[in-house]
């Protein structure tokens, strides 16, 4: 691995992080003109409400429960393919340490066909980045969650903003 890979590597979670963060911004601002859409509606049509304002109460009450379930199974599939992923990179690079540090222990790799950061380094340093990543794994797994939320808040701010 160079320097350039290792250091796309190390940045890896911090762009994760960032990436959640607009997402999470985005959600903010859009859940802000939602209510502010639908608390002006509901003040027009003091101290009763339309066919209109009804029909959007019962649509915020089906989010309120639909919503929430598709963004728990969002996430479920997120830790569960995350969690694969972790693990799978967690075993290939420990194989290979370990297959470095025999082979350099029987002497078959002291040095004439591989030399000592290659045997032992590279597979280290591949498992050092599975564990420091793990924080960017969960960076990821809360984006898949938030994902359908932000998506209900876009559909709405748009949907209502058509209306006002």
């Amino acid at each position: 691995m160079n320097r350039e890979e290792l250091r796309d590597q190390l940045f890896a979670p911090v762009l994760q992080w960032t990436r959640l963060g607009r997402q999470v911004n985005a959600l903010m601002i859009g859940s802000m003109e939602v209510i502010w859409l639908r608390s002006n509606g509901l003040l027009r049509s003091w101290p009763i409400p339309d066919e209109q304002q009804w029909a959007e109460v019962l649509t915020m009450s089906k989010e309120k429960v639909v919503v929430p379930i598709e963004a728990l199974g969002a996430t479920a599939a997120a830790v569960h393919g995350e969690t694969q992923q972790f693990l799978a990179q967690t075993r290939e690079a420990s194989a290979a340490l370990v297959s470095g540090a025999l082979s350099l222990a029987t002497g078959r790799g002291s040095g004439e066909s591989e030399p000592l950061p290659t045997a032992l380094g590279d597979p280290l340093i591949n498992l050092a980045l599975g564990w420091y990543q793990i924080w960017g794994r969960a960076a990821e797994v809360a984006e898949q969650g938030l994902r359908p939320i932000l998506r209900q808040v876009q559909d709405n701010a748009s949907r209502l903003g058509q209306r006002a």
